[in-house]
């Protein structure tokens, strides 16, 4: 019967070369792991500080709306709701636009006309002055920067429908001499192709509304 014999399994050495390399790549690991966590910090440092320092020039920005538009605390500023909401077109507006060879200008000129006569100033719909087209609108006591979505569904929304049901009211009113004369009935299809495509140029509106508040 052949003896077994038990083989003992030296463990094996590891060289001091490789111990080293072993120790360098976990200092270089622990190295790099704490630079990262240091650049997620400042990261994050950063962050909180954009959002400080907007939230800071977003405060200053409205502090000084007041000076821009001319405003102080003891004026009396016209709600732009209300303004809207009382906003009046008469058939004497209407035959302006008939005169006028560009809508976009007989608008803005009506809406700056119609805001000095039913507002006090500052009025509620103002120009930032030295931007490039910024408007601000007053409104629950505090100025507020117009979005060109705001214009478009406040403003020229309700230009629009004014214009619409006047002009309706002078073709109802008109309707045998639009059929009859041919002054009348270019008149109408002329403007009514205008005013149907009044909605289109709210951008173009805004600008010149602009230079007109300024």
């Amino acid at each position: 019967m052949k003896k077994i014999v038990k083989i003992k399994i030296k463990p094996k050495t590891i060289s001091k070369e490789i111990k080293e390399e072993r120790e360098i790549c976990i200092q270089d690991y622990d190295e790099i792991e704490s630079m990262r966590r240091e650049i997620e910090w400042m990261k994050m440092t950063m962050n909180e500080m954009r959002r400080d320092m907007n939230e800071m020039s977003r405060k200053l920005e409205f502090q000084k709306v007041g000076e821009i538009v001319n405003c102080s605390s003891e004026n009396v500023v016209s709600d732009f709701d209300k303004w809207t909401s009382e906003l009046e077109l008469t058939l004497q507006d209407l035959e302006m636009m008939f005169e006028c060879n560009d809508i976009i200008e007989w608008a803005s000129k009506f809406i700056v006309a119609d805001l000095k006569k039913r507002s006090t100033h500052p009025h509620p719909l103002c120009a930032v002055k030295g931007s490039k087209s910024e408007l601000l609108i007053y409104g629950n006591n505090a100025w507020k920067k117009m979005s060109d979505q705001e214009f478009s569904s406040t403003v020229v929304n309700k230009v629009f429908k004014k214009l619409l049901s006047v002009f309706t009211a002078w073709k109802n009113e008109n309707y045998t001499r639009i059929l009859t004369s041919e002054h009348f009935s270019t008149l109408y299809h002329l403007n009514y192709a205008r005013i149907l495509s009044f909605n289109e140029n709210a951008l173009k509106l805004k600008m010149k509304l602009f230079r007109e508040l300024c």
